[in-house]
């Protein structure tokens, strides 16, 4: 990884730990996605430098390059000629045309832009790598509060578990670097919505692509307003008024303690009025003791919401380049790392956005507020 990550990671003693396994010439493990997917690439072997060696020289002869065509639409914004290239029907658009240090002076473009991402829920960027890490910041700021690492300032993940949480970019606190490269494979590889542990998460998050692998390493997208409409009927009566408890990883500890929080099943988009599914398996655990369900029952519904999770219709994919950006509303998106890319590296940063509306941020359920789409334009 490029410098100061690299000599950061170098003397970093749980870094050193978790390379133990490289260091004993052990393939990663196929309980993570990572090594399940380099096994199932690789010959049958218990070495480690075997089956690195095997995949990089598949690897070895890819190029950079660009085939076919793409749908787009052209735009015209403040003097600017934008194409629009849609990842899927519902869910996810790329901005081609546009340079987020230079373009962004006029609320106009902030404003079509916003306007964008909440019709879209995702939007992604190209050819960003000019931007530095404090430009990154600056233009975070322009769509609302720059959150801490993992959302609100009131908890601050100290666990010795996580290495993810042990890489501090210097002057920027709330930047969370994500490494992962031969020695310590690390993908986010389960379907999530950023810090749903806490009692109020996290708007948006932000994520630039500062090393991409050659192959491999998407992010995939997964729409709950779409989760949401595609429930059973007879299920989404009986789970519209619950709520459900979310409960963080030992990686968010603070103090040792593990955080939960509270938050309704269904959930109305303070921006959209719209309703999404607001329960993911990477962080539900079950609902709220008061509503006294049996475990069988329980069990049965978070089964049948568990199967809405990336359905191919309701999902987009991301593919990473150096200096690509995206940008997800944490509201309305579950998203997933590919765990598929060891050994090569990849080296990501993000930024989390929070809600300047302050008295949006908690989750709720009001289902008399949708609204049209003429009041969220105008909004």
């Amino acid at each position: 990884m490029k410098n100061p990550i690299e000599s950061q990671l170098a003397e970093n003693p749980l870094y050193l730990k978790m390379k133990e396994r490289s260091d004993a010439d052990k393939p990663p493990s196929r309980s993570n996605p990572l090594g399940a997917v380099a096994h199932a690439r690789g010959p049958a072997t218990q070495s480690r430098a075997e089956l690195l060696n095997h995949i990089r020289d598949q690897d070895k002869d890819l190029k950079l390059g660009y085939f076919g065509a793409i749908r787009y639409k052209p735009v015209s914004v403040c003097g600017l000629e934008l194409k629009l290239e849609p990842l899927h029907p519902s869910i996810g658009t790329i901005v081609h045309g546009i340079d987020l240090n230079r373009d962004l002076e006029s609320p106009e473009v902030v404003g079509f832009l916003r306007a964008l991402w909440l019709e879209r829920r995702v939007i992604g960027f190209r050819e960003q790598q000019h931007m530095t890490q404090n430009d990154m910041v600056r233009f975070a700021q322009r769509f609302g509060e720059v959150g801490e690492q993992f959302g609100e300032s009131e908890h601050r993940p100290n666990s010795p578990h996580d290495i993810n949480q042990q890489i501090k970019v210097p002057n920027i606190p709330n930047m969370l670097v994500l490494p992962s490269d031969e020695n310590v494979p690390s993908a986010a590889s389960g379907w999530h919505c950023d810090a749903t542990w806490q009692p109020k998460p996290p708007m948006g998050s932000i994520l630039m692509c500062r090393e991409a692998p050659p192959i491999g390493g998407d992010t995939c997208f997964c729409d709950c307003y779409a989760m949401w409409e595609g429930l059973p009927l007879k299920v989404k009566k009986r789970v519209e008024f619950l709520r459900a408890v979310h409960v963080g990883s030992v990686g968010h500890q603070m103090d040792g303690k593990t955080p939960s929080a509270v938050h309704p099943v269904a959930r109305t988009h303070p921006e959209t009025g719209r309703t999404t599914l607001y329960v993911q398996q990477g962080f539900v655990q079950r609902f709220a003791v008061e509503h006294e369900i049996s475990e069988e029952e329980q069990s049965e519904l978070l089964h049948v919401m568990k199967m809405q999770e990336g359905r191919p219709e309701y999902t987009c994919r991301f593919r990473w380049e150096e200096g690509s950006i995206a940008m997800w509303d944490n509201r309305a998106v579950l998203h997933t790392a590919s765990g598929d890319f060891w050994p090569h590296r990849r080296l990501m940063e993000r930024l989390t956005i929070l809600d300047r509306e302050r008295d949006r941020r908690a989750p709720y359920y009001a289902p008399d507020a949708q609204q049209s789409p003429e009041t969220v334009a105008n909004s």
